[in-house]
């Protein structure tokens, strides 16, 4: 395969086609140590080789205490973001009820925004009617009140001296 067509995780996957059992064996066992120190990393990694078939029971015990130290990470790892999303789920819970809260609020504030303007109108219009009914009075009272000089005028009215000639 030409350099530029290939992939990353292709040096890392061994190609099985020509390979014999005994070196797949050491290509899966070498593909198996470099995921674990992908997993976890903050280990010291050795510079040996991994264990092999014939390696040591105190290579194969560390390779065990690897693999469990890296399946507490793991469990680790989940038990974190589960409870991550526990306060994520119960934070979004507690936005829904100030959201809900506040939608409550607005609706109380628009009825009582209605109130208001309904008793301001009832003012305004019971104003009108206290206006009309005052300006009906003063044509009335202006009515009365030049029909009385009227009156006065006509009763009282005094005969004009004629004027003399000299």
């Amino acid at each position: 395969m030409d350099k530029l067509k290939t992939f990353p995780w292709d040096a890392v996957l061994p190609s099985r086609a020509d390979s014999k059992p005994f070196e797949t064996a050491q290509a899966d066992h070498a593909h198996l140590t470099g995921m674990l120190r992908l997993i976890n990393p903050s280990e010291t990694i050795e510079t040996s080789a991994p264990p092999t078939r014939r390696s040591s029971p105190q290579e194969w015990s560390h390779l065990i205490e690897r693999v469990r130290s890296a399946a507490t990470r793991v469990r680790e790892v989940e038990t974190e973001a589960h409870e991550q999303e526990l306060r994520v789920q119960d934070l979004l819970e507690r936005v829904r009820e100030d959201i809900a809260n506040a939608n409550e609020r607005v609706k109380a504030a628009e009825a009582h925004t209605r109130e208001i303007q309904a008793r301001a109108d009832a003012l305004l219009k019971a104003a009108d009617e206290r206006v009309r009914a005052a300006e009906e009075r003063a044509r009335i009272a202006e009515e009365w009140l030049g029909r009385v000089y009227d009156t006065i005028a006509s009763e009282f009215a005094f005969a004009q001296p004629e004027k003399r000639s000299a």
